[in-house]
Protein backbone atom coordinates (compact mmCIF):
# COMPACT_ATOMS: atom_id res chain seq x y z
CA UNK A 1 0.00 0.00 0.00
CA UNK A 2 1.19 3.47 -0.83
CA UNK A 3 0.22 6.86 0.55
CA UNK A 4 -0.66 9.53 -2.01
CA UNK A 5 -2.13 13.03 -1.93
CA UNK A 6 -5.07 13.49 -4.28
CA UNK A 7 -4.66 16.45 -6.62
CA UNK A 8 -8.14 15.95 -8.11
CA UNK A 9 -11.41 14.51 -6.81
CA UNK A 10 -11.67 10.76 -7.43
CA UNK A 11 -15.17 9.30 -7.03
CA UNK A 12 -14.14 6.00 -5.48
CA UNK A 13 -11.28 7.31 -3.32
CA UNK A 14 -11.86 10.83 -2.06
CA UNK A 15 -11.70 14.59 -2.52
CA UNK A 16 -8.82 16.73 -3.65
CA UNK A 17 -6.28 17.38 -0.89
CA UNK A 18 -6.83 14.11 1.00
CA UNK A 19 -4.00 11.78 1.92
CA UNK A 20 -5.13 8.24 1.09
CA UNK A 21 -3.65 4.77 1.01
CA UNK A 22 -3.97 2.93 -2.30
CA UNK A 23 -2.49 -0.20 -3.80
CA UNK A 24 0.97 0.26 -5.27
CA UNK A 25 -0.12 -0.70 -8.79
CA UNK A 26 -3.07 1.69 -8.76
CA UNK A 27 -0.82 4.56 -7.72
CA UNK A 28 2.00 3.65 -10.12
CA UNK A 29 -0.14 2.81 -13.17
CA UNK A 30 -3.12 5.13 -12.86
CA UNK A 31 -3.00 7.98 -10.33
CA UNK A 32 0.60 9.17 -10.69
CA UNK A 33 0.95 9.05 -14.52
CA UNK A 34 -2.35 10.93 -14.96
CA UNK A 35 -1.27 13.52 -12.35
CA UNK A 36 -4.39 12.78 -10.30
CA UNK A 37 -2.22 12.26 -7.21
CA UNK A 38 1.33 12.79 -5.95
CA UNK A 39 3.35 10.71 -3.54
CA UNK A 40 2.88 11.66 0.11
CA UNK A 41 6.47 12.71 0.72
CA UNK A 42 7.36 15.12 3.53
CA UNK A 43 7.85 17.97 1.01
CA UNK A 44 4.49 17.28 -0.65
CA UNK A 45 2.77 17.09 2.74
CA UNK A 46 4.20 20.53 3.67
CA UNK A 47 2.97 21.94 0.35
CA UNK A 48 -0.44 20.40 0.99
CA UNK A 49 -0.82 22.30 4.25
CA UNK A 50 -0.36 25.54 2.34
CA UNK A 51 -2.87 24.49 -0.32
CA UNK A 52 -5.58 23.24 2.05
CA UNK A 53 -6.98 26.71 2.70
CA UNK A 54 -7.07 27.42 -1.04
CA UNK A 55 -8.83 24.08 -1.67
CA UNK A 56 -11.38 24.80 1.06
CA UNK A 57 -12.16 28.25 -0.43
CA UNK A 58 -12.54 26.79 -3.93
CA UNK A 59 -14.81 24.07 -2.54
CA UNK A 60 -17.01 26.69 -0.81
CA UNK A 61 -17.30 28.61 -4.09
CA UNK A 62 -18.19 25.44 -6.05
CA UNK A 63 -20.78 24.49 -3.45
CA UNK A 64 -22.33 27.98 -3.49
CA UNK A 65 -22.49 28.00 -7.30
CA UNK A 66 -24.00 24.50 -7.33
CA UNK A 67 -26.59 25.44 -4.70
CA UNK A 68 -27.55 28.52 -6.70
CA UNK A 69 -27.98 26.46 -9.88
CA UNK A 70 -30.02 23.82 -8.04
CA UNK A 71 -32.31 26.48 -6.53
CA UNK A 72 -33.11 27.71 -10.05
CA UNK A 73 -34.00 24.16 -11.13
CA UNK A 74 -36.30 23.29 -8.22
CA UNK A 75 -39.87 22.73 -9.33
CA UNK A 76 -38.89 22.77 -13.01
CA UNK A 77 -40.88 20.67 -15.47
CA UNK A 78 -39.55 20.07 -18.98
CA UNK A 79 -42.06 19.11 -21.67
CA UNK A 80 -40.95 17.00 -24.61
CA UNK A 81 -43.24 16.03 -27.47
CA UNK A 82 -42.33 12.76 -29.15
CA UNK A 83 -43.85 10.35 -31.63
CA UNK A 84 -45.64 7.51 -29.88
CA UNK A 85 -46.55 4.13 -31.37
CA UNK A 86 -50.05 2.63 -31.19
CA UNK A 87 -48.78 0.44 -28.31
CA UNK A 88 -47.85 3.55 -26.32
CA UNK A 89 -44.06 3.36 -26.72
CA UNK A 90 -41.86 6.19 -27.94
CA UNK A 91 -40.18 5.94 -31.30
CA UNK A 92 -36.66 6.44 -29.97
CA UNK A 93 -36.13 7.63 -26.43
CA UNK A 94 -35.43 10.64 -24.25
CA UNK A 95 -31.85 10.50 -22.97
CA UNK A 96 -29.43 12.65 -20.96
CA UNK A 97 -28.38 14.62 -24.06
CA UNK A 98 -32.00 15.51 -24.85
CA UNK A 99 -32.62 16.69 -21.28
CA UNK A 100 -29.35 18.67 -21.26
CA UNK A 101 -30.34 20.35 -24.54
CA UNK A 102 -33.76 21.34 -23.19
CA UNK A 103 -32.19 22.72 -20.02
CA UNK A 104 -29.75 24.76 -22.14
CA UNK A 105 -32.64 26.22 -24.16
CA UNK A 106 -34.10 27.47 -20.88
CA UNK A 107 -30.77 29.03 -19.87
CA UNK A 108 -29.52 26.30 -17.49
CA UNK A 109 -25.97 25.12 -18.23
CA UNK A 110 -25.79 21.68 -16.65
CA UNK A 111 -23.02 19.13 -17.20
CA UNK A 112 -24.32 15.84 -18.61
CA UNK A 113 -22.69 13.98 -15.68
CA UNK A 114 -24.98 15.87 -13.29
CA UNK A 115 -28.12 14.48 -14.96
CA UNK A 116 -28.82 11.13 -13.33
CA UNK A 117 -31.07 9.08 -15.58
CA UNK A 118 -31.02 5.36 -14.79
CA UNK A 119 -32.13 4.46 -18.30
CA UNK A 120 -33.51 6.36 -21.29
CA UNK A 121 -37.19 7.28 -21.09
CA UNK A 122 -39.20 5.14 -23.54
CA UNK A 123 -42.76 5.76 -22.37
CA UNK A 124 -44.92 8.89 -22.41
CA UNK A 125 -45.80 10.40 -19.05
CA UNK A 126 -44.19 12.42 -16.29
CA UNK A 127 -40.82 11.15 -15.15
CA UNK A 128 -38.61 12.30 -12.28
CA UNK A 129 -34.95 12.96 -13.14
CA UNK A 130 -32.28 13.67 -10.50
CA UNK A 131 -29.85 16.53 -11.01
CA UNK A 132 -26.73 16.29 -8.83
CA UNK A 133 -24.28 19.15 -9.36
CA UNK A 134 -22.47 18.71 -6.04
CA UNK A 135 -22.87 15.97 -3.43
CA UNK A 136 -24.69 18.49 -1.26
CA UNK A 137 -26.60 20.20 -4.09
CA UNK A 138 -29.23 18.02 -5.72
CA UNK A 139 -32.83 18.20 -6.83
CA UNK A 140 -35.33 16.34 -8.96
CA UNK A 141 -36.94 17.84 -12.02
CA UNK A 142 -39.96 16.54 -13.90
CA UNK A 143 -39.74 15.52 -17.55
CA UNK A 144 -43.17 15.32 -19.16
CA UNK A 145 -43.12 13.30 -22.36
CA UNK A 146 -46.27 13.96 -24.37
CA UNK A 147 -47.56 12.50 -27.60
CA UNK A 148 -46.62 14.56 -30.63
CA UNK A 149 -49.72 15.67 -32.50
CA UNK A 150 -49.38 15.43 -36.28
CA UNK A 151 -50.66 18.47 -38.13
CA UNK A 152 -53.64 17.32 -40.16
CA UNK A 153 -54.64 19.31 -43.25
CA UNK A 154 -58.04 20.95 -42.92
CA UNK A 155 -60.70 19.18 -44.94
CA UNK A 156 -63.19 21.26 -46.71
Amino acid sequence: MQQVILVQDVDTIGRRGLVVRVKDGFARNYLLPRKIAVLATSDNLKRLEGLRKKYEEEEKERKAAATSAINKLQGLTLTISAKVSDEGHLYGSVNVATIQELLAKQGHTIDSKAIRLAEPIKEPGVHSVAIVIHEEARTDIKVAVVKEVDAQPAEG
